[in-house]
């Protein structure tokens, strides 16, 4: 196996409260990586696991991860920083006068991928060489720098225009670096050993803002590099997602009176995606359901006639006085 799978089941309960369930299964290092991180702590019952898949020769790693849940939840908030997959949940339920009604909504949030980052997106879908990735790594890189500048502004502000001659100065070292066939040892980790497939290049951010020292605060180029670490664990997670697939099985109350679902099986709504559909743009998760109240559409009955009949024992009253 040489992805992750992941199965999200939902079931509604006619409280409103619901039980969600994280089934996650991958090779170890996949399994364990930030990519689509399991929640395991505080309300949720979390097991781990293995099992042997004998005709691959290889061990599946499995964690199991569940909770009953009311409302919202959002699983991630600001404070974590943009690297984390969102997919906050929703699940409302409405009392109305003669009938119940469910909605369920689940948001992959889109990577934004081709705004950030364009040369990923094709680099996603096509097997390229290692020259195209280390072009992608550089794209990567300049998103990270003006983001990190641009997260240092309450701090250390400095210039826009400033800011913009330090973004031209490292785009003409990486041309220049490409065109004399250089690129390779530019974006080379220095001999670190990290599992990402991004790291921060500290040695070339160093060298090439010492140009600009003397226009900088005191030690910008270090809160810099600090300011890009959360954009560049970014990267890495969009990147690991690139295998991930998913399976989402909702079950709710009553009838279903609206889905984006898939498919349908007896009384369970599925849905099933991978990163591509919310590489940019975000993947959304609908359905409603409905639940009459015989006993209140009877009660209403009655009691309608029951008006009906008063008034036209009144009626009668009148004319016969009349």
């Amino acid at each position: 196996m040489q992805c992750v799978e992941t199965l999200i089941t939902v079931r509604v309960f006619p409280s409103g409260e619901y039980h969600i369930k994280f089934h996650s299964e991958g090779n170890k290092q996949d399994i364990y990586n930030d990519d689509f991180n399991i929640p395991t702590n505080g309300k949720w019952y979390s097991e781990t696991f293995e099992k042997k898949e004998e005709s691959r020769d290889e061990t599946i790693h499995i964690i199991n991860s569940e909770a009953i849940l009311n409302g919202a939840t959002s699983f991630y908030t600001e404070k974590d920083g943009p690297a984390p997959q969102r997919h906050p949940i929703s699940i409302l339920k409405k009392d109305g006068l003669f009938s119940t009604t469910y909605s369920l909504s689940q948001t992959f949030e889109g990577r934004r991928v081709s705004q950030k980052y364009p040369l990923l997106t094709k680099s996603m879908q096509d097997v390229g060489n290692d020259s195209t990735d280390k072009i992608v790594e550089t794209e990567i890189i300049m998103y990270c720098l003006r983001m990190g500048m641009d997260n240092l502004k309450d701090e250390m502000l400095i210039e826009e225009l400033l800011k913009e001659r330090i973004l031209n100065h490292f785009r003409g070292v990486f041309y220049k670096a490409e065109e004399e066939g250089k690129l390779f040892s530019l974006m080379d980790k220095n001999g670190e050993i990290d599992n990402d497939i991004l790291v921060l290049p500290k040695t070339l951010i160093k060298t090439n803002f010492k140009p600009f020292l003397g226009l900088l605060p005191k030690h910008f180029t270090e809160a810099c590099m600090d300011a890009m670490l959360p954009y560049i664990h970014e990267a890495n997670v969009t990147v690991g997602l690139n295998d991930d697939t998913f399976k989402f099985a909702g079950i709710l109350p009553g009838e279903i009176i609206h889905s984006n679902a898939d498919s349908i099986s007896n009384d369970t709504l599925w849905w099933s995606f991978n990163y591509k559909d919310f590489i940019n743009d975000d993947y959304v998760i609908e359905a409603a359901s409905i639940v009459y109240q015989p006993k209140k559409v009877q009660m209403a009955i009655v009691m309608s006639a029951l008006i009906i009949l008063m008034g036209l024992i009144l009626i009668s009253k009148k004319r016969k006085k009349s």
